[in-house]
């Protein structure tokens, strides 16, 4: 029984992370609790010329104690802080990686210009759009919309109850010079509350300047966000499904140069035809 919930905890250490060697030393040392690094090295089956090593990187990662003596003795962190830890870690190497990534992604773009399809000899046709979850990911995707945009936005939207997250890239846009119109749903067709996060948005969001115009209408039956459509810009759009929960929720992101306009149209004879001035 006590084998089987070691090695459940040798799997989770793993996934979080640890090499294997890491994993089952933490996972045995949960076990016994403060121990010398031999007897460790026995009942985890980590070898005796590795034991060390192994014991200072967890040590090194906030994992286990140290305690000073002869012999030297060792004792892990509480569950909590073992995993507030390793979340910690996580979250420092993919902001490395990112830095990285951004560091060398404009000299990769122009060394790969140079050889993409090079001599023209075959012809790239754009995907018509691409799949994305509803949450984190077509909030981000929102985000490079916006900080995309040089001409214009177009966003349609229920309420923006999202504003809080994409507030900070929306602003700059707006520094930057690109001009925004908002389509929201009228107050008449939100619930109070929902009414009540549409205004307060809103109020932030015209606040940003005269580049900022919002006008509302009865229903927007898709939803999204519209960059630079005169320019060969991007789109990301959903469908508006009442009923369905986000997380299963999809939204489409297409770069196609008919698409992108005919969303733009749609847009703006909606605008034009179907809305009128907040509420």
């Amino acid at each position: 029984m006590v084998q089987s919930q070691i090695d459940q905890l040798r799997f989770l250490l793993t996934s979080m992370g640890l090499n294997e060697y890491q994993s089952s030393a933490l996972a045995n040392l949960l076990y016994l609790g403060e121990t010398k690094a031999t007897d460790l090295s026995r009942v985890s089956g980590v070898p005796n010329a590795r034991i060390y090593g192994v014991l200072e990187e967890l040590a090194q990662k906030g994992l286990v104690i140290i305690r000073p003596g002869r012999p030297l003795l060792y004792a892990p962190m509480s569950p909590n802080e073992i995993s507030q830890a390793l979340a910690a870690d996580a979250r420092d190497e993919i902001q490395k990686r990112m830095a990285a990534i951004e560091s060398v992604k404009g000299q990769f773009e122009g060394a790969a210009d140079a050889l993409y399809m090079r001599g023209n000899q075959a012809k790239v046709r754009t995907p018509l759009f691409r799949v994305v979850g509803v949450g984190d990911v077509s909030i981000e995707e929102t985000r490079k919309l916006y900080r995309e945009a040089k001409i214009e936005l177009l966003i349609l939207t229920r309420a923006i109850e999202y504003y809080s997250q994409v507030a900070e890239d929306l602003d700059a846009a707006v520094k930057r010079g690109v001009k925004v119109r908002i389509l929201l749903r009228s107050r008449s067709t939100l619930k109070p509350s929902d009414a009540a996060k549409r205004d307060a948005s809103l109020k932030l969001i015209m606040g940003l300047g005269n580049n900022v115009e919002a006008r509302v209408t009865d229903d927007v039956i898709i939803r999204g966000c519209i960059a630079d459509a005169s320019a060969g810009g991007r789109a990301m759009f959903l469908v508006e499904e009442v009923g369905v929960p986000y997380h299963l929720r999809e939204a489409a992101i297409t770069s196609h140069p008919n698409v992108v306009r005919g969303l733009a149209d749609m847009f703006n004879l909606r605008w034009e035809h179907e809305s009128k001035l907040p509420d």
